[in-house]
């Protein structure tokens, strides 16, 4: 049987993510499954992308176990279908229910939830399938090519951008000219004018005012470039950036430069 590597919990509880569920169907028997478990079976719209999940849950009467999310780190979109399965010790009373919670992930960010109760059998594995639905509908439309506003399916544009269902973000009309194929809002073929030497996207192009990006440490503060103390670790001459390790230009931090006396410290403070 396929199965990534054990994960030890508190109290001897594991939890084992295994191969997809139509991968099993020759090879389980939870009949003749070594030990109590749980074998949970996860189904949701595969919209919802989901590229990890988290479990946890409680036993009636006994110590609860997780959370853990699986796999820890995302290398693939997860299918409905992908199950897991929770050990757990023997010599559990027959009868007791155990409440078993699973939360999908997406890029780290809860996008569906899910939860069911079951009665264990000692010795036994018991099946658990459970459906994961969003965890915000009015955020998220299942079947949907473009995104998600008001739980209405939107076609993506500039004022609306996204795809696979998620929710519409508007693009920002000063930095970004289109929402591209992926749901994503950029500058022509280049990402969103983001970085501190541009202020503006015009025609495709990240700019500062009507000019390109600026220089190595200046910001472009309403469409000019300048030394400032965000762009700048050293001292500014002027709206150029300067280390600020001489004796004529000392200074941190994108304060102005100041010519020392003697001689510019290690700290840039003049002596």
């Amino acid at each position: 049987m396929m199965r990534a590597p054990e994960t030890a919990t508190r109290g001897g509880w594991k939890l084992v993510l295994v191969c997809a569920v139509l991968l099993l169907g020759a090879c389980r028997d939870s009949g003749t499954a070594s030990g109590t478990a749980l074998y949970v079976t996860t189904e949701f719209d595969p919209t919802l992308l989901l590229t990890q999940v988290r479990v946890w849950g409680e036993v009636q009467a006994g110590a609860p176990f997780g959370p853990h999310v699986l796999p820890e780190q995302p290398a693939r979109l997860l299918s409905s279908g992908e199950t897991l399965r929770v050990l757990l010790e023997d010599g559990v009373t027959n009868g007791v229910h155990a409440r078993v919670y699973v939360e999908g992930l997406r890029d780290g960010s809860v996008v569906a939830r899910g939860e069911s109760s079951v009665q264990l059998r000692d010795g036994y594995e018991v099946d658990v399938t459970m459906r994961l639905e969003p965890s915000n509908p009015d955020t998220f439309c299942l079947g949907c090519d473009g995104c998600c506003k008001d739980g209405v399916c939107t076609p993506s544009s500039r004022t609306a951008c996204g795809t696979g269902g998620n929710t519409c973000v508007t693009c920002d009309p000063q930095r970004t000219d289109t929402c591209d194929a992926r749901g994503v809002c950029v500058c022509g073929s280049n990402p969103a004018c983001s970085d501190l030497t541009v202020d503006r996207c015009v025609g495709g192009q990240c700019k500062c005012g009507s000019s390109g990006p600026c220089a190595q440490g200046q910001e472009c503060v309403d469409g000019t470039c300048r030394c400032t103390s965000n762009s700048c670790s050293g001292c500014c001459s002027g709206n150029t950036c300067e280390p600020g390790n001489t004796k004529d230009k000392c200074g941190k931090n994108g304060d102005a430069c100041r010519k020392c006396n003697r001689s510019c410290n290690a700290d840039r403070s003049c002596s």
